[in-house]
Order: C-alpha cells, then structure tokens, then sequence
C-alpha cells in the first residue's frame, strides 16, 4: 500500500455531520498531539506518515517514526493485518501540557481503515482494540456508545471523560463517530467538540458584531491559534517566527474553516482585508507574551 493522508475531522454542527447523531455514536476522547498513520507498504516493510507526508528516518516528526520502527510490534501488526491503515496519535506537548507524564512520546491508535474493492471502510473499535490488546499497543478507548445522543449526553460525555489525564475537564474534546454514516455528499465523516471552542461558543451572547469578527470569535480561537503556535515553536520560539505564526494562522482558518463559515453565515459578503486584521489583532491578544 502506499501512504494515505487521515481524513479532517468536522466541528459537530455543520452540514457535513449533518445528521451524524442519528444513530448510534461512539464516542472517543481527543488528545493533543501529532497525527500518524501506518501501514505495510509494497516493499513488504513498515511504512510511517504524519498528516500531510510519508516520514523518514531523517525527516520524522519529533521522533515518531523511529519509535514505531523501533518496537518490533507494530511491524508484526501490520504484517498480520496488510489491508489495513492504523491512524493514531503521537502525544507530544502541544496546547494541552497536563497529561500524565508516562503518556508523552507514545502512539495512539484512534481508528483503522480497511482498503476493500468498494475503496476502503473503517472497521469498529470492538474488532481493532482485540488485535492491539493481543501485542500491548495503546489505543484511545472508547469512551461510550450511544443510541441517538442528545445535547446532553454529549455535554456528560465530554464533562466525564478524562484519558491520560488524573481529573475529568482537562481533555481536549471528543471525538463522535457512526460507522454506518455517510453525509449528505456521500462521504464518511466524523465529528469533534474541541473542549476550549465549545466553551466558548456555549457562553458566547449572540451580538450584532461584523461578520468579519463573529468569523473570528467563532473559528480563530484559543485553542485553533495555539495549536499552530506550539508546531511552530517546537523547536524554540523566537520573535523572528512572528511573522510565520501570523501567516500560518490566517492561512490555516482560510484553507480549514472558509466552508464552514460561509455555510454558517449563509454565503456572507466578506472583507477580507478586515478579516485579516481582526485575526492578527485575536493572535495578538491570545499570544499577548510574544509581542511584549
């Protein structure tokens, strides 16, 4: 097999989950760390990628892949199931710092994708978590199945579960998913609540602001402009990276979130230009520090 990007995930209320609780939902805590995928390649050997790229040795995300390589385990698992894409999370220090220290430089396994002649399907936690229990590999569990799930269950849900951590409410969100749904374009979609967003949006008044800020006090949020700052930074941070955290920031809300703000707002009339300077002026206000 050859190297296959991890699919987005969308914020739970637009079209592209529309309908997603529906039926019966799993739900998964979402941790904060680096995306990879693995996999038997053509060659017959193991094969390891993050979310854009195939890894190297030489070009590995902060240690991944050689971690993976190093542990004779993962190649087994992937020579005992040669169909299969085995998506997780490396867990580095990212936005979220208070997992448990044990936790850290470790994968996750979080979904696996069988390629069949219809393209591919995702098989069902209860017949994956077996295979990596058998050769002690750490996955993200399950954290409940729910039949319909209402706002409320969801709101438990993500108040109650707390993998990796000591104390419920420090997760970064959840992750929902339904294996028998495709939205409305025919696609196989999951949902997430990112635990800082929803907060926000929950106590957010509604306000006759711009369209330009109520884009970005929906979208460029804490959680959104942290997560690009600590893969910037993961090397250090200096004021000459200023100008890239400002650039990747917009460049990110733009390529990631310009569908779902035109749905949301209804096909606004933008100006972008402001839009723009209200993102420099949020990233500035968030990341306050670096421009003292």
């Amino acid at each position: 097999m050859i190297y296959k990007p991890y699919q987005h995930i969308e914020r739970l209320g637009t079209d592209e989950v529309e309908g997603i609780l529906d039926g019966t939902v799993y739900f998964q805590t979402k941790i904060d760390g680096s995306n990879f995928c693995m996999y038997l390649n053509d060659g017959g050997t193991l094969s390891v990628g993050s979310r854009n790229r195939e890894l190297t040795l030489k070009e590995d995300n902060q240690g991944c892949m050689a971690y993976i390589l190093s542990e004779p385990k993962y190649l087994q698992l992937v020579k005992e199931h040669p169909n299969c894409y085995f998506f997780g999370e490396w867990l580095i220090k990212n936005h979220i710092k208070n997992y448990l220290p044990q936790a850290y430089k470790k994968p996750y396994i979080f979904d696996v994708l069988e390629i069949d002649d219809g393209g591919g399907h995702y098989i069902k936690p209860d017949e994956y978590i077996p295979w990596l229990k058998e050769l002690d590999i750490e996955y993200i569990p399950v954290e409940a199945i729910v039949d319909n799930p209402t706002q409320e269950d969801i709101d438990a849900i993500l108040k109650e579960s707390y993998f990796l951590h000591e104390n419920p409410g420090n997760q970064e969100g959840i992750i929902l998913k339904r294996y028998d749904f495709k939205n409305k374009y025919g696609r196989t979609t999951w949902a997430k609540i990112v635990r800082d967003e929803y907060k926000q949006e929950k106590s957010k008044p509604k306000n006759p602001d711009s369209i330009e800020k109520q884009i970005v006090d929906t979208f460029c949020t804490v959680a959104f402009i942290e997560k690009e700052y600590c893969k910037i930074a993961v090397g250090g941070w200096n004021s000459k990276l200023i100008p890239r955290l400002l650039g990747t920031v917009w460049h990110e809300l733009i390529v990631e979130e310009s569908w779902n703000f035109i749905k949301k707002f209804k096909n606004p009339t933008i100006d972008f230009r402001l839009l723009n300077a209200l993102v420099i002026e949020q990233i500035k206000l968030v990341k306050k520090e670096i421009f003292a």
